[in-house]
């Protein structure tokens, strides 16, 4: 029987309209890490419990990906305490099922992943609020940002102070922080003119 992760996931709506959704192409398990890393390159692969997924990333979400990305590396430039990266892949040895996970986050801070983010979009709904969730916090992901383009909202996880639902919800009129930059500050209402949104 195919687990959870083989279903159709749901196209999304907002504000009553449907939006385009790139559903995402499923190769149901069991898949390994081995499987997962044969994959071809340039195609987002990601191995969620067993299952080979691949998704495409929006033209919205590359570009709120990108601003963050920019802001994320101006401050780690100056502060020396790591890089940012997009689009990389993890796997996670030290979890349960560490033979049937590997991610690809949005975006991620390096050393030690512990910070990833993931740009909402209809065909990854379920696997960015539920799978990974599930995923980060086994693997010690300190924290995980899921920024939501149609309700202009973060999910901001700290897994060290709520293991199981959200530590804070910022809107798009907000400014996030994270102990784990002291000092850096993203400025949401910027980066939702500077993609477009007002």
């Amino acid at each position: 029987m195919p687990s959870p992760a083989c279903r159709p996931l749901e196209t999304a709506y907002a504000n009553g309209r449907r939006k385009e959704a790139i559903m995402p192409t499923t190769a149901c398990g069991p898949h390994t890490i081995k499987d997962w890393l044969a994959t071809p390159v340039g195609e987002h692969w990601q191995l969620i419990h067993g299952n080979l997924i691949i998704t495409e990333e929006t033209a919205d979400n590359s570009s709120l990906a990108g601003e963050i990305e920019v802001e994320l590396a101006l401050y780690l430039r100056e502060e020396r305490r790591g890089i940012v990266r997009r689009n990389i892949a993890f796997s996670f040895p030290g979890i349960m099922d560490a033979d049937h996970e590997g991610v690809v986050p949005d975006l991620c801070f390096i050393p030690n992943d512990q910070l990833v983010a993931e740009m909402l979009s209809a065909s990854t709904r379920k696997i960015d609020l539920k799978d990974k969730v599930e995923i980060y916090r086994e693997a010690g992901v300190a924290e995980y940002w899921i920024f939501d383009l149609d309700e202009e909202s973060v999910r901001i996880y700290r897994f060290g102070e709520n293991r199981r639902t959200p530590f804070e919800i910022k809107s798009f009129g907000d400014i996030l922080t994270t102990p784990l930059l002291p000092g850096f500050s993203l400025n949401l209402p910027n980066i939702r003119r500077a993609i477009g949104l007002e």
